[in-house]
């Protein structure tokens, strides 16, 4: 089976129970557990939070899940409160919605489509394919690091080696998941360079530390040591 990778994450378990019934009723593995560190990749600049749930399943299953959830999930607007806060959308911003399913849940996209479609602007689900399909493309580009991490990594290698592996390592090897389960590396191939430098630098500078230490250890116990001897010799 493929690897698992983050689904979607919740505010509490009350919030992932209608997602949840559904991956149990089709019989669908899955994960589900209290975040052990609520950091989302903070080099990469995303925002964290405490207290969040995430939800795991298989990579190639997250197509079929999403499809699953839509057709469960769907909503009659009358059923909903008036004072929902999507009827006061603009009809671009309620596009934006369609445009970027992976940013919204997966009844406010439901909801979202019915409100356009009760407008008049209906969408098809090949219409919808299309729109998600560039969606992925847009988001599977990898990015050019900021030229402030990179200079910190390499001064990080020099200066504090352990703090800059982490950073080398994160440019080099941080992956990120897309909507339609994928993995694609977060950074291009130019700045996963310098990650690898950063990272190779970094073990070079802790070993040269290591050595370092241990050579001054040294000198310092046989300049102790000396004293001792001929403080010794002077006393007797």
């Amino acid at each position: 089976m493929s690897q698992y990778s983050t689904y979607q994450k919740f505010f509490s378990p009350e919030q992932a129970e209608p997602v949840l019934t559904v991956l149990k009723e089709n019989g669908i593995p899955f994960q589900f557990s209290k975040c052990k560190t609520v950091v989302d990749n903070v080099i990469g600049g995303d925002t964290s939070f405490d207290n969040l749930y995430e939800l795991k399943i298989a990579g190639n299953q997250f197509e079929e899940v999403n499809q699953l959830l839509r057709q469960k999930l769907e909503i009659n607007l009358s059923d909903v409160d008036s004072d929902y806060y999507l009827f006061s959308f603009t009809d671009e911003e309620l596009k934006e919605i369609l445009r970027k399913p992976d940013e919204w849940s997966n009844q406010d996209f439901g909801l979202a489509r019915q409100i356009l479609q009760q407008k008049g602007m209906v969408y098809s689900e090949e219409e919808l394919k299309e729109l998600k399909s560039e969606r992925v493309k847009v988001l599977s580009r990898p990015e050019r690091v900021k030229r402030r991490l990179l200079y910190g990594g390499y001064a990080a290698a020099f200066f504090f080696s352990l703090i800059g592996l982490f950073i080398g390592l994160a440019i080099w090897q941080t992956k990120k998941t897309l909507p339609n389960g994928k993995k694609e590396f977060v950074y291009d191939y130019m700045s996963r360079g310098h990650g690898k430098l950063i990272f190779i630098f970094s073990i070079v500078m802790l070993v040269v530390g290591l050595i370092f230490n241990i050579n001054a250890l040294a000198g310092l116990i046989g300049f102790f040591g000396s004293m001792i001897y001929w403080g010794v010799n002077i006393k007797f």
